[in-house]
């Protein structure tokens, strides 16, 4: 009987001690999901040597009264409209009206433009500084709101150096903040998928998960994004990169990313926790 006691001690004790190591936590974020959904992790395209963004208007902090607003945007260092020749373009779906900014206002959907006024060109006739207008497609509520941009790649991949993303606060008709938005706090920017997605039966190829950090890192210790898909929580990423999400049935399907701190608690924030409808066609 002593001997017994003894075991199922010992055994409470090595449970005890996996469950507070995360032991059990671990081994959920890399069991496959029962529906055959798989989320791969992918190298990220190598960035260009220099990608810098501006947001020239609206203005920081500056009030916008009329409708529709309007802004521009100056982008260095990478060409609009083309083409990324970078085998990955082959692998996922890509955009035949080529590399873009995406533009994304409050917590909507990005909007996309990919075609920009050609200011300079360096010596090898590279597309080196181009300005980009562009109109908010959608009415305002009077008050404070964000924009934040980035460029992409035609497969849609946000370039990730460290001049390349840009954000700043502007109001319309009424000067009144948003206690959910800090832009010095860390936060996350959900980029794809998003949209309609053609389905091949002869050639599967997997969506596009990506996505833009801002002031913090993720590593396993630190700040993670928790991915849900159809409600079922799949991984907690670790790693900022591209990834590769396999398995995606015809019909509608909601991606949902949430920002956590190293204690593994939601990080509050009107951007922290953002979800998105896609459908396979």
């Amino acid at each position: 009987m002593k001997t017994q006691t003894m075991k199922h001690s010992l055994i409470a004790t090595v449970l005890t001690m996996l469950f507070s190591t995360g032991f059990c936590a671990t081994m959920e974020e890399q069991n496959p999901n029962p529906k055959g959904i798989q989320v791969v992790p992918v190298d990220p395209t190598p960035d260009p040597d220099h990608v810098e963004t501006k947001i020239w208007y609206p203005k920081q902090n500056e009030m916008k009264m009329s409708s529709p607003v309007k802004g521009q945007i100056r982008l260095e260092g990478i060409a609009l409209g083309v083409d990324t020749e970078q085998p990955r373009k082959k692998e996922i779906w890509n955009d035949t009206e080529g590399q873009s900014l995406h533009i994304f206002i409050d917590n909507q959907p990005y909007f996309a433009i990919n075609e920009a006024l050609i200011d300079a060109l360096d010596d090898v006739q590279d597309y080196f500084d181009q300005t980009a207008d562009f109109e908010i497609p959608f009415k305002l509520q009077p008050g404070m709101h964000v924009i934040r941009t980035f460029p992409v790649r035609s497969y849609n991949e946000s370039i990730k150096s460290d001049k390349a993303f840009a954000a700043s606060v502007f109001y319309y008709q009424e000067k009144k903040d948003n206690p959910q938005v800090d832009l010095t706090k860390p936060y996350i920017t959900y980029n794809e998928p998003q949209g309609e997605y053609d389905y091949d039966r002869k050639n599967l190829q997997p969506i596009l998960l990506d996505f833009y950090i801002t002031n913090c890192e993720l590593s396993k210790d630190g700040y993670k994004v928790r991915l849900t898909i159809d409600n079922e929580n799949l991984r907690t990423l670790t790693s900022w990169q591209p990834y590769y999400i396999y398995g995606l049935k015809k019909g509608m399907h909601r991606i949902r990313l949430e920002l956590l701190d190293p204690q593994n608690n939601p990080v509050p924030g009107l951007f922290n926790d953002v979800t998105r409808t896609i459908v396979i066609k």
